[in-house]
């Protein structure tokens, strides 16, 4: 079992919105829609998550975006 890191995206700011244990990024992807859909609903244009493996310290650059580490990464944005 490995965990992922789901952050938020809005205008202002990034930020980590929860962790998931599953065994793949597909699996991870699949159990946020599941328990986060009102938050995915609730999304405004531009907000976004993006969900990646977490094998590095989460950190932020000096505008508060996050600085994504290397591997595959899942993202869920709201074009409109």
């Amino acid at each position: 079992m490995e965990q992922y890191v789901v952050v938020s995206r809005t205008r202002e700011k990034d930020e980590q919105f929860t962790l998931i244990d599953a065994m793949s990024l597909d699996e991870a992807n699949a159990i946020f829609e599941v328990r986060h859909k009102a938050n995915k609903e609730a999304m405004k244009k531009g907000e976004a998550f993006f969900i990646f493996q977490e094998d590095e310290v989460l950190t932020l650059d000096e505008n508060n975006r996050v600085v994504f580490p290397s591997g595959g990464m899942a993202i869920i944005h709201k074009l409109a």
